[in-house]
């Protein structure tokens, strides 16, 4: 990414004053945040294209499809404390680490550096949409400063949610994230799909999909003790 701050462009402006130059303004068209389902291209360039970077071939697994039959899965933080039900591709596998408030699903017979779902449950963080967005930005910035990812572009851009490739590990990954929040934009939950090139239209219908089922859900109340005996005897 090359964002350009203010503090470059007034040292540029003094340096050419200093020479004896004149530095000419330059005027960019101000992005437009949305508020719809589908992203919005980001500007300048229209279509941002990914920089010209060696890197390793994709796995040839077949590319993700659009529409796959999907079932409701409820992810809650605790047993029975509060949570989110979210739709998932059918014979998909959960993977959740213990205590996380993440889980990740992908299919029974995974490849590597194909491509997969993540869930993250925000509640309780009291994020607003925005700002859980900038923050996620803000880390994947930080994660190419830091060397761990190389050629991060954002290719596109809506008030809650983006689209982004980069290279990890040698492989160009193309990853779409959306955020879910309350009627008070606050954010509980956090969808995200990972993949190829080639599984771009599968996983922008996936994102959406998911992204439009998950639901709140309540805690549930604590069992009384016929509950827990019955349990017990089972």
């Amino acid at each position: 990414m090359r964002w350009r701050g203010l503090g470059v462009a007034l040292v540029l402006l003094a340096v050419g004053l200093a020479g004896g130059y004149a530095v000419a303004d330059r005027t960019a068209e101000e992005p437009t945040a949305g508020t719809g389902a589908e992203p919005i291209p980001a500007v300048s360039p229209a279509v941002p294209i990914p920089p010209e970077v060696d890197t390793l071939p994709d796995p040839t697994a077949a590319p993700l499809q659009p529409d796959l039959p999907n079932h409701e899965e409820e992810l809650r933080i605790a047993k029975r404390g509060a949570g989110a039900g979210v739709l998932v591709p059918d014979g998909w596998l959960e993977n959740r680490l213990t205590s996380s408030q993440t889980w990740s699903f992908a299919p029974a017979i995974n490849i590597r550096n194909t491509y997969s779902l993540r869930v993250d449950l925000m509640i309780g963080q009291r994020y607003a949409v925005s700002v859980a967005k900038t923050t996620r930005l803000t880390a994947l910035q930080s994660a190419e400063d830091d060397g761990n990812i190389e050629a991060l572009t954002i290719t596109a851009e809506t008030a809650n949610g983006f689209e982004a490739t980069y290279i990890d590990k040698g492989y160009r990954r193309v990853t779409m994230e959306r955020w879910v929040g309350d009627e008070n934009g606050t954010a509980y939950a956090e969808v995200a799909v990972t993949g190829r090139t080639v599984d771009t239209e599968g996983l922008r219908d996936l994102v959406v999909r998911v992204a439009e089922s998950v639901r709140y859900l309540e805690p549930l109340p604590p069992k009384d003790k016929d509950e827990e005996r019955d349990e017990q005897a089972g």
